[in-house]
């Protein structure tokens, strides 16, 4: 039965020199704190993990690349677990775009999932290729322990799934910096069932 399981860490990425801003799309790199962070947390757990799947955001990547280095760890960089695209809102702060779009901002706090900013990505979209990463997961990686190196958006995303919340509340679920997201799937023949092992730790 053991082998049946996956288990799955989504870590968000580090704090970011950009600093409080939507960053869907911008490449960005770590700050030093947030670099500091993943490494007192994270940098001597290779022993945990199997594997090491990416976003290719330079936020994700370089601590996905470094920590794969050094523990020796196969590494993939998946294109579905980017951020999703924040449109006219990428590198702005929630005040500039309040004070531009308070409006269509305020309807995004709201229910995420219904306000595209202007030049984003559509929420559908979004989800579809997040969800289509998360099934694969469970699949490629039966037995093994996959460390995903993401964005708060989607991990929200994952949850929300796996824990069948609706659309409104899905900024409900809080993501920090550094904070890692434990999930275990089982797959047997009934189907695919996961639990929430820890969340934001």
């Amino acid at each position: 039965m053991a082998n049946n399981f996956t288990h799955i860490g989504l870590l968000q990425h580090g704090a970011v020199e950009a600093g409080d801003v939507f960053c869907g799309e911008l490449e960005t790199p770590l700050s030093k704190a947030g670099w500091k962070h993943l490494k007192q947390v994270f940098g001597r757990a290779g022993a945990d993990w199997d594997a090491v799947i990416t976003s290719p955001r330079m936020q994700c990547a370089a601590f996905a690349e470094w920590f794969a280095q050094k523990h020796d760890l196969p590494l993939v960089r998946d294109e579905r677990l980017r951020e999703i695209h924040f449109g006219d809102w990428e590198g702005h702060t929630p005040q500039e775009v309040m004070a531009s779009d308070p409006e269509q901002l305020a309807a995004w706090w709201v229910n995420p999932a219904q306000v595209i900013p202007t030049g984003g990505e559509g929420f559908g979209d979004f989800r579809a290729r997040v969800l289509d990463a998360w099934a694969e997961l469970a699949r490629a990686y039966r037995g093994e322990r996959v460390l995903v190196v993401t964005h708060s958006g989607v991990i929200r995303v994952i949850l929300a799934h796996v824990l069948q919340m609706s659309d409104e509340r899905l900024l409900a679920l809080n993501v920090e910096y550094g904070g890692l997201t434990r999930l275990r799937v089982l797959r047997d023949r009934g189907g695919e069932w996961t639990s929430l092992l820890a969340h934001g730790c």
